[in-house]
């Protein structure tokens, strides 16, 4: 696999509780069908040679009242590059036991029976829960539907959420308009490159759209197949007569093996970890990018960014990579209260590029009546300058 998932553990790592949270997070994982190698396990001592700043990543520093500053660099590394450290301390005083370069961020007092709420940090951050676990499958009815059959059944078993055309789109529903807004939610395009889907004009379209939205691409090549569609975030599979059941890729019912079909999801993962932080970094990027434009001040935190207002008014924006929810604005409303401040104000930041026109208008409703509103990446610059 090219691409994990980091995990980072820095501070007083001999800590029971470092052992503790680590063991339980690796339970958690493959209670959900991921497996140990998709994920990097980095400590101080191999952050050089392992790090990647193109790869989604969880921090956790575990104070000490003894720390020491050694490890400043690294966290310096990590804050530029926006990753999320969650500060978890012992005693009663969060700044002795945690260095002063992470004052900022938002941590934990730790508590025994709140690993679980911990790890849940992590997951969320690195978008590990079923809900967030994306995927759509492309394809011809004509001569791959039963290959795409067994790849529907096999990403579910792997925690995934997993759109496929005859399950997904109800009757009397804008078919094209509904692909692509579904499209537009997902991790990882999968095509299945035939010779009947290769011939489709719809095929070309989906690589565009998927290359602008950043959505990785992981293309099967059918044995007799060659692509002429070249595309840099996609990734190919090249399939033989040996990869399918009987050796016939021929036929409409043609099947692939159990040992093909465990390459494809493992090279899916990742792709999928690499676009996600590409996704998440370029939309908060945008953001930031605009907000220095026009003199404003944000900070990093692990879910969010933070602007504080001269009033003590306190903005918090959340990116929301895919189609916002109206779950995602309760989640939001609920995150608020956990802070226990009434003074934040909560901000959901996506980009509105192949959403549904209906669905805008929705989100724009939303903004009338909830105390969470949503701004679209193509209005950053009008709402940063009127707000």
């Amino acid at each position: 696999m090219t691409y994990k998932y980091q995990l980072i553990f820095l501070g007083d790592i001999k800590n029971n509780a470092c052992n503790t949270i680590k063991a339980r997070f690796f339970e958690k994982i493959h209670s959900i069908g991921l497996k140990n190698n998709m994920f990097e396990v980095i400590y101080d001592e191999t952050f050089r040679e392992k790090y990647s700043n193109k790869q989604p990543s969880f921090v956790f520093y575990f104070g000490n009242i003894n720390h020491s500053e050694k490890e400043n660099d690294i966290l310096k590394v990590l804050l530029d590059n926006g990753d999320a450290i969650l500060p978890i301390y012992f005693g009663e005083n969060f700044e002795a036991e945690i260095p002063e370069i992470i004052h900022i961020m938002n941590g934990r007092q730790y508590i025994a029976d709140h690993v679980e709420k911990y790890i849940n940090y992590a997951f969320e951050s690195m978008r590990l829960l079923r809900e967030n676990r994306k995927l759509f499958i492309s394809y011809r009815r004509t001569d791959s539907s039963t290959v795409a059959n067994q790849l529907f059944d096999a990403f579910v078993r792997n925690n995934y959420d997993v759109f496929l055309d005859t399950y997904s789109i109800n009757p009397a529903k804008n078919f094209q308009e509904e692909l692509h807004h579904r499209m537009t939610d997902c991790d990882v395009l999968i095509q299945l490159y035939t010779n009947d889907f290769k011939n489709s004009k719809w095929c070309n379209e989906e690589i565009v759209s998927a290359n602008q939205k950043q959505i990785g691409v992981v293309e099967i090549i059918w044995p007799d197949c060659t692509p002429d569609i070249h595309n840099l975030l996609c990734e190919p599979i090249q399939l033989t007569q040996q990869m399918f059941m009987d050796e016939d890729s021929n036929s409409e019912s043609c099947r692939i093996t159990e040992e093909c079909i465990e390459n494809i999801v493992h090279t899916v993962e990742s792709v999928r970890v690499r676009n996600l932080a590409a996704r998440q970094d370029n939309l908060v990027g945008e953001f930031v990018k605009e907000a220095r434009k026009q003199g404003r001040q944000l900070i990093q935190e692990y879910r969010y960014l933070v602007e504080t207002l001269k009033d003590d008014r306190i903005r918090l924006f959340i990116p929301a990579v895919g189609i916002p929810q109206s779950y995602d604005c309760f989640d939001s409303l609920r995150f608020r209260k956990l802070l226990n401040n009434e003074k934040i104000e909560l901000f959901l930041i996506y980009d509105d590029l192949r959403i549904r026109k209906k669905w805008i208008e929705h989100l724009e409703w939303l903004n009338e009546s909830l105390e969470v509103k949503t701004i679209k990446k193509k209005d950053f610059e009008l709402w940063l300058k009127n707000n």
